[in-house]
Formats: C-alpha cells, sequence, structure tokens
C-alpha cells in the first residue's frame, strides 16, 4: 500500500476505558486503503465494489465544509464494537450536516485474523453501514491506539490533519456514543 507522511508533528490525547489520559507525540499518515463506500447514493457502502481512499479524501481541501474526520477502529471478536457498529450510521448522519466525515475500519475478523475484503463487506451488511467501511488487513490505524482498548475512534482536525484525541475503550450503557458526541460538539463549538 502507498503512504504518503504528513510530516506534522502533533500532541495526541488518549483516553482510555481506565479514564487514563497521556500526550504523546505523533504524525499523521495518508494511507491508501481499500473500503466499501456508498457511491450510488443507496445509503449501504457493502451494495458498492471495494475502492481505495485515502483519509486526505475527506479533508476540509478535498470536502468543503468538513471540520472533523472521526475514523472508528472495530475488529469482529469485539462485542463492544459491534454494538458502536450497530450505532454508526444513524450518528454519522447527524453530524455529516455539522461538518463531520465518519469512516470506520475493520482490522480484524472474530478469530483475530486479519480483515479482509469479504469480512469487512459482511461487517458492513451487518451493520447496514453508510459510512466507508475501511479493509485496515495490516492495521495501519494500530499506531494511534493500543488494541486492548477497543473499541478505538481517531479524531482529526479536517482542515490541519493533526489528531485532535483518541477515545478508546466503550463506556458501558445503551448510549455508546454519547462519548463520541460530547466531544464531537465541543470540537464543532456546540453547547
Amino acid at each position: 500500500m502507498t503512504k504518503l507522511i504528513t510530516a506534522v508533528p502533533v500532541c495526541m490525547l488518549v483516553v482510555s476505558c481506565g479514564g487514563g489520559i497521556s500526550a504523546e507525540m505523533s504524525t499523521i499518515e495518508d494511507t491508501q486503503f481499500l473500503a466499501f463506500v456508498d457511491d450510488d447514493g443507496d445509503g449501504l457502502s457493502a451494495n458498492n465494489e471495494p475502492r481505495l481512499i485515502r483519509f486526505s479524501d475527506y479533508s476540509a481541501k478535498k470536502r468543503p465544509g468538513t471540520k472533523v474526520i472521526m475514523v472508528n477502529a472495530a475488529a469482529g471478536w469485539c462485542g463492544p464494537c459491534m454494538h458502536e457498529a450497530s450505532k454508526l450510521s444513524e450518528f454519522a448522519a447527524i453530524y455529516a450536516p455539522k461538518g463531520v466525515a465518519v469512516l470506520t475500519a475493520v482490522f480484524q475478523k472474530g478469530n483475530a485474523t486479519a480483515a479482509d475484503v469479504e469480512f469487512t463487506k459482511l461487517w458492513a451488511q451487518t451493520f447496514r453501514l453508510s459510512i466507508p467501511t475501511i479493509v485496515d488487513s495490516t492495521f495501519a490505524t494500530g499506531k494511534y491506539f493500543d488494541v486492548n482498548t477497543l473499541p478505538a475512534n481517531l479524531f482529526i482536525n479536517a482542515a490541519t490533519a493533526q489528531v485532535l484525541t483518541v477515545a478508546t475503550g466503550a463506556k458501558p450503557g445503551n448510549d455508546p456514543m454519547k462519548e463520541y458526541r460530547d466531544l464531537l460538539d465541543h470540537y464543532l463549538g456546540e453547547p
């Protein structure tokens, strides 16, 4: 896979389900992925053939009005990832008009082997995902969080490609998206 590195050091906050926060230096890579994307507008990404995308395809430069890119990382063996996946399309529909691009990156199957095109398509079909669903078979998104704190959500400034924060670990309860709504509302300047 082709990778372009944006040489912008950023301070990244990692928020784990244990409540700890740490800061570390990182750079964002504009990695190219194979993904299922709803190109035909039917609301389902899995109904289309996979194609190559990059994180920068969702940047403010290429999509004026986009303020934040949220990348959800998921594994087939992760129960909380499945719970979040069932809410992602509805969540994305609420935040897209506010300037948020939501993508999901599936990196492992249920047996903890690398995700492939077939499994990623099944993931997108099962959860009726309308958002771009990335085949992350090399776990390229893994450099931004600890795999032991899934699900993980990477929040990126769409204008600068700087990592704003990484929220990891699902919170118990019926609303797995509350923490992400709070973060996005903060980044978007909403009360």
